[in-house]
């Protein structure tokens, strides 16, 4: 995957770490050595405004630059900026491999070296306060004198007036800044440091990288169901004595109709099902078998069949017989007619 050109956007916002490793990609694929010590140096203004040390691996690749590299007008111009990363011994090393003799090198870093000490110098104000964030904002003019904005995220408040307009004038002299041809950073126009107060905080980019984390810890809690029959299995486990009978405490759609109606009708239906109140859960093994649950006698629409008597009222026949007499008259009379129904007689 190609790297894009770097500009003032990634130098100064982004990331320490994804800016390094961005640096690095970008030269292995292009292999420009003057583009990447621009980027260096621009790096190293930031790293003294917001006083951020450099990482290794960035100090590595300017150590294989300035050692391996080609010589160019870039490498002598911008040397004095690089110069702590090497050895008493390198430096006159570096020295004699980029210039002819001393006095072409004091000529060629003249401005470097002017600006060198301000990128090593500590920032000795006391103003800095908790729970603030501080941004620098430079504004420059580019060849044709239109105005451009610069701004450093999370800058060192000590660092007073002349550490920072000295740091800034160091990106006038780059090339690598530049809208359809034309240089952004040519003259430095002035800064303003600010310090806001941090009173929320809140980014989409981290609640996304948690969804993740949360769906992993939803799926090891055990749900509300689980938790239920966890909770009635250690209680049937415990309550073995009294889980033969247990009454109901929920009420079905059925009863809460019933409770509705007329009181006298609701009390002749209790008594009548009160013997099927009473419902057994046992079971064979009640460790393993949770406490089933039992539904109530649901109401029903159908109608009991009628049953006629098998004897009828003949008390009105009684009248100056005993009750066994009157009970054989009435089993011989319906025999006696029909008798003389199939004899052919004739009714008197």
């Amino acid at each position: 995957m190609d790297v894009a050109k770097l500009g003032q956007r990634q130098l100064f916002l982004m990331k320490w770490v994804n800016l390094e490793r961005r640096i690095i990609k970008r030269y292995e694929q292009t292999k420009s050595v003057s583009e990447v010590i621009e980027y260096l140096v621009a790096i190293l203004v930031r790293s003294a405004i917001c006083s951020e040390a450099i990482s290794e691996k960035l100090q590595s690749l300017i150590r294989e630059l300035f050692l391996t590299a080609e010589p160019d007008d870039t490498l002598r111009r911008h040397l004095p900026y690089f110069e702590k990363y090497f050895k008493k011994g390198e430096r006159k090393t570096l020295i004699k491999r980029l210039f002819k003799n001393r006095t072409t090198y004091l000529a060629a870093t003249e401005e470097a070296r002017g600006y060198k000490k301000y990128l090593e110098q500590e920032g000795k104000l006391d103003n800095w306060q908790e729970n603030h964030a501080y941004i620098m904002e430079s504004f420059f003019s580019d060849a044709n004198g239109k105005r451009h904005k610069l701004t450093i995220r999370e800058a060192d408040p000590t660092k007073d007036e002349e550490i920072i307009s000295n740091s800034l004038q160091i990106l006038t002299t780059l090339t690598i800044f530049e809208v359809d041809g034309v240089r952004k950073f040519v003259n430095f126009l002035n800064y303003e440091g600010s310090g806001k107060i941090i009173t929320t905080k809140y980014s989409a980019r981290s609640e996304k990288a948690q969804e993740p984390t949360q769906a992993a810890a939803n799926e090891k809690k055990p749900s509300s169901s689980e938790q239920d029959k966890s909770v009635a299995g250690g209680a049937g486990r415990t309550d073995t004595g009294t889980e033969s009978t247990k009454s109901v405490k929920s009420e079905s759609p059925s009863d809460k109709h019933e409770n509705e109606g007329d009181h006298s009708t609701k009390k002749t239906r209790a008594d009548s099902a009160s013997p099927q109140m009473i419902i057994k859960t046992e079971s064979s093994n009640p460790r393993t078998s949770p406490i089933s649950t039992v539904a109530l006698p649901q109401k029903t629409d159908e109608k009991k069949p009628f049953t006629v008597p098998q004897k009828t009222d003949t008390s009105y026949m009684t009248i100056g017989k005993n009750l066994d007499q009157s009970q054989n008259e009435g089993e011989r009379w319906p025999w006696q007619r029909t008798l003389g129904k199939f004899l052919g007689r004739n009714k008197k």
